[in-house]
């Protein structure tokens, strides 16, 4: 993933790191278009599926990556991860109903979810899929987050 910001450090990785309890297969720090730094994160989890990158390492859960991102947006509301994922702080925290904004609540964690569809939303710009854990995925279908506000 890649995650654009002006303000985070790879200090404040590595307390998201530890925060979500995962390691890291990769992390470099690169230049952006958009911000002043790119970080090129891969986390190693404890999902029961290996990283799309092939070896045997395990990909990190949603909830991992949730608790993770919830902390560098916290840090960096304005980060974003690119024009077609989190686009900022709010739009990451609307899109996973708030279950990762500070202070992190003690939630169940699922190294798998499952998801099931509950609709769209009323104009059809966006769709809702929930755990039957109370955990809640929001997808824009056109536009932006900003367009929603």
């Amino acid at each position: 993933m890649h995650i654009h910001s002006d303000f985070l450090e790879p200090t404040d990785f590595r307390r998201a790191r530890r925060a979500a309890g995962v390691g890291f297969t990769r992390f470099d720090v690169k230049g952006s278009r958009s911000r002043d730094r790119r970080f090129d994160v891969i986390l190693t989890g404890s999902s029961p599926r290996n990283q799309n990158m092939g070896g045997e390492d395990k990909a990190a859960t949603w909830d991992e990556w949730g608790v993770f991102l919830g902390v560098l947006f916290d840090i960096d509301p304005a980060a974003h991860c690119g024009k077609h994922s989190y686009q900022s702080g709010p739009h990451f925290h609307w899109a996973t109903g708030n279950r990762y904004a500070a202070p992190l609540p003690a939630v169940v964690r699922h190294r798998q979810h499952k998801w099931e569809w509950t609709g769209r939303n009323v104009t059809g710009s966006y769709t809702v899929n929930e755990c039957q854990c109370g955990a809640l995925m929001r997808r824009l279908l056109n536009g932006t987050f900003a367009d929603l506000a």
